[in-house]
């Protein structure tokens, strides 16, 4: 690139971040389409803003910008909404709502805010490709599963028709009714010993077929992951060139910058600084900042700050800036939302070592139960399994009881999995908890769909007659 065209990016990256006057923002038909349904969905609250605004405490003003299409919502905003929705109106968001909404934010963000927009549609296609992974892990089981028990049931085929053949010869010469007995029962076994091998070998092609399509989209993974850091790496050399000095500021002076960001409604740089902060400063100084932005009476900035420092930092770091905000009087939704961030953003071998340091108890186990609670959410049953017997090894039945109470909303293939693996490492007592957790919240609905593929999977599992038993034992209390 000649020194004309970095000029022009240059030229182009400023002129992108140039503020735009709320009326002019107002205009833009994506920004109304946003604030339109985002304002049909506030109404189904019933509240006036200014007591919505007390709720979350957030300025009156900033919840009617939102609204009224002068500003993009951010996405803390909608979040809370959701929540704010489903619990009035006692029934979960769909997943189609959700997905409008976030389509709409990020055309608002395509046409107000470029570089946040494209960050934020990688991180999208990043999250898909991430819940696609989970997807095909959870088919992968499923599969290794039904291959081991199809395989043990070919064996024990084999060794019945081994057996007979040696019992068809003894018996021949002396029964000839007997002798034509054993030879039927012989062709039976021969047939389900044949269909057994051809179903061996069809889940074969069907595992390798989910092998590959789960090594090709943890590839589509890896590229969209360097392509989000290449685009932020490019992102900040863009605004070194635009003047942005290093980042070398106090707390005081974070503060100071994002106070007065927010006074000219330069969220942007504000929220800029704050991830800044969350992945530069020490423990000290992160701390520090969060308690002269809780005494600003802004919530949501320290909620950002510290959800930016558990993505970016090592888990060593999270548990140190855990503990020193612990030492505070954090109120328990404060305590909640730190370990529902861990268990969102931290992987499997990092939770192993929060888990390590804090499993003596003490106030930073309290946050680990949300931890593995949000965790337990969405990681693979094999991986629950795995968690849940080194927890009964340590005899852990708080964080074991909040795990299964945690994956009991999932659906039944899930359930399934691990109920299969908990009977399997002799596991009872867990397996009843999931149980009684998960069986209530089947929906009416879904009462006959739900059994009949219960019962299917119950087939195929040597400990079928434990999971059908388990399922029919509270059916009709169900139905009645």
């Amino acid at each position: 690139m000649n020194t004309h065209e970095r000029v022009v990016e240059v030229t182009d990256i400023v002129r992108s971040h140039a503020r735009r006057s709320e009326l002019e923002i107002s205009s833009i038909p994506e920004v109304a389409a946003l604030a339109t349904e985002l304002t049909t969905l506030f109404n189904g609250l019933e509240v006036p803003q200014q007591q919505y605004a007390v709720r979350v405490m957030l300025d009156k003003s900033t919840v009617s910008r939102f609204l009224n299409g002068r500003r993009v919502a951010s996405q803390d905003f909608i979040d809370r909404l959701f929540s704010e929705l489903e619990r009035h109106r006692r029934t979960k968001i769909t997943e189609e709502t959700r997905a409008q909404i976030r389509g709409l934010r990020l055309a608002a963000l395509r046409e107000t805010d470029q570089a946040s927009f494209q960050l934020e549609n990688l991180r999208d296609e990043l999250d898909k490709s991430h819940r696609a992974i989970r997807m095909l892990e959870r088919q992968q089981e499923a599969l290794e599963l039904l291959l081991d028990q199809r395989e043990a049931a070919a064996e024990n085929a084999e060794r019945e028709i081994h057996e007979l053949r040696g019992v068809w010869i003894s018996e021949r010469r002396e029964n000839e009714t007997t002798a034509i007995e054993l030879t039927k029962r012989n062709e039976k076994l021969k047939s389900d010993s044949e269909r057994l091998q051809d179903e061996i070998s069809e889940l074969k092609e069907q595992l390798a077929q989910v092998t590959h399509l789960k090594t090709g989209a943890e590839d589509r993974c890896s590229r969209l992951e360097e392509r989000l850091l290449e685009a932020e790496r490019r992102l900040a050399e863009q605004l070194d060139q635009a003047g942005e000095q290093a980042f070398n500021l106090s707390p005081q002076e974070a503060f100071e910058e994002i106070r007065t960001s927010e006074t000219h409604r330069r969220y942007y740089d504000a929220a800029r600084t704050l991830s800044l902060s969350a992945a530069h400063f020490s423990v000290s100084d992160l701390a520090e900042l969060w308690d002269l932005l809780l005494a600003y009476g802004r919530p949501t900035e320290p909620t950002s700050l510290i959800s930016d420092a558990i993505r970016f930092r090592s888990a060593e770091f999270c548990a140190h800036i855990t503990e020193d905000l612990l030492t505070r009087k954090l109120s328990f939704d404060q305590r909640k939302m730190i370990g529902t961030l861990l268990g969102t953003y931290k992987a499997p071998e990092e939770l192993d070592y929060l888990y390590s340091r804090w499993k003596t108890g003490g106030p930073p186990y309290g946050v680990l139960r949300y931890t593995f609670r949000e965790w337990a959410t969405l990681a693979p049953p094999r991986q629950v399994g795995m968690r849940l017997t080194q927890l009964a090894q340590d005899s852990d039945t708080t964080i074991s009881v909040g795990i299964l109470y945690s994956y009991g909303t999932r659906d039944v293939s899930d359930i399934f999995l691990l109920s299969d693996w908990l009977l399997g490492t002799s596991m009872a007592e867990e397996f009843q908890t999931l149980f009684l957790r998960w069986f209530p919240t089947i929906l009416e609905a879904k009462t006959k769909e739900t059994e009949k593929k219960w019962m299917k999977l119950s087939a195929e599992s040597r400990y079928g007659d434990i999971l059908r038993g388990a399922f029919e034992g509270h059916f009709p209390r169900m139905r009645a």
